[in-house]
């Protein structure tokens, strides 16, 4: 049975690249029960911004190209479900690392990574998060420092309730891809200034090619006078290429110029076409180089993911 539905998964993830179609963070639809069980268990430090209506146009992608790229993220998370026996041990995707000397440890922190290296439940990781946000020690940065300290290459340790991406919820190892995200300088190299990115590789990716990493990028500018905001907006990019540092070119193959195209791309309904641009705070960050932990929650934008929370660690 594990044999036959990896197959499947490999199929499905080479079906939708060759299908200009990937689903990502800002990826596929759930349902109304996933956006209820989200806005059910959002920690007490987090106040989500009222959301505005923006206009939505006709996207550029054809019709039928939408709903077969709809089809097949469907398929993909029929596969990749098809695997998850246990979904709330699952959302702990990586163990977090201690080999950072520069980290200065705390009881709360500790307290996060314990239950993280264990991979509790989410109710007991969002249960550190409630205590460990308050402490934030990027609480007063300025915007200069703020983007000093987000600067540099992070590994996803955890997200909250997310189907943004089936593959993450894949509860073996050796299938589950590693996720990343890409800020500053690494992002500028990587896909160009003014722009954030986040990256897949590894597990069944590999099926892929070896070293294949697929990327989504898109523009980022921080909230004035809210240093750990960021307003995410077009152009949005799906890139197939090589890892970070590899110096492969990267195939684009879905590019959108609005969020009312991209959110079509993904299947999304009218309504979350006409949601405000995406708005991704980062509610606890340290400043320690490799190791710094950074707490992040998608606080405005698209109603699917509203209240997505994730814990990333610097590499």
């Amino acid at each position: 049975m594990v044999r036959r539905t990896t197959l499947e998964i490999v199929a499905v993830v080479s079906l939708l690249v060759r299908a200009e179609g990937f689903c990502s963070k800002f990826g596929p639809g759930a349902t109304r029960a996933d956006e209820r069980a989200r806005s059910e268990r959002t920690p007490s430090a987090i106040r989500l911004a009222p959301d505005s209506t923006e206009g939505c146009r006709e996207s550029r992608v054809s019709r039928t190209r939408r709903e077969w790229i709809a089809g097949s993220l469907a398929a993909a998370t029929t596969a990749c479900s098809a695997l998850t026996s246990s979904p709330a041990s699952a959302r702990v995707v990586s163990a977090p690392s201690r080999s950072s000397s520069r980290v200065e440890s705390s009881p709360e922190r500790d307290e996060l990574l314990r239950a993280l290296d264990s991979k509790s439940s989410n109710d007991v990781v969002l249960g550190c998060i409630d205590k460990l946000v308050p402490t934030n020690p990027a609480k007063d940065f300025s915007q200069a420092s703020f983007d000093s300290a987000l600067d540099g290459e992070w590994k996803l340790l955890w997200y909250s309730t997310s189907n943004f991406s089936p593959l993450l919820k894949l509860p073996i190892n050796t299938l589950r891809p590693d996720s990343y995200q890409y800020f500053g300088d690494v992002a500028t190299r990587e896909v160009g200034r003014g722009r954030v990115a986040q990256g897949l590789n590894g597990g069944v990716l590999s099926a892929l090619g070896p070293g294949t990493q697929l990327w989504l990028s898109s523009g980022a500018a921080s909230r004035e006078g809210s240093p750990g905001a960021l307003e995410i907006y077009p152009p949005f990019r799906l890139q197939l290429g090589g890892g970070v540092g590899s110096g492969r070119s990267k195939r684009t193959i879905v590019e959108a110029d609005s969020d009312a195209d991209f959110r079509a791309v993904n299947g999304r309904s009218t309504e979350a076409q006409l949601a405000p641009k995406n708005e991704y705070e980062q509610i606890y960050m340290e400043d320690f180089g490799a190791g710094s932990l950074r707490i992040s929650v998608i606080t405005k934008g698209d109603p699917v993911i509203v209240g997505e929370m994730f814990v990333h660690q610097k590499v």
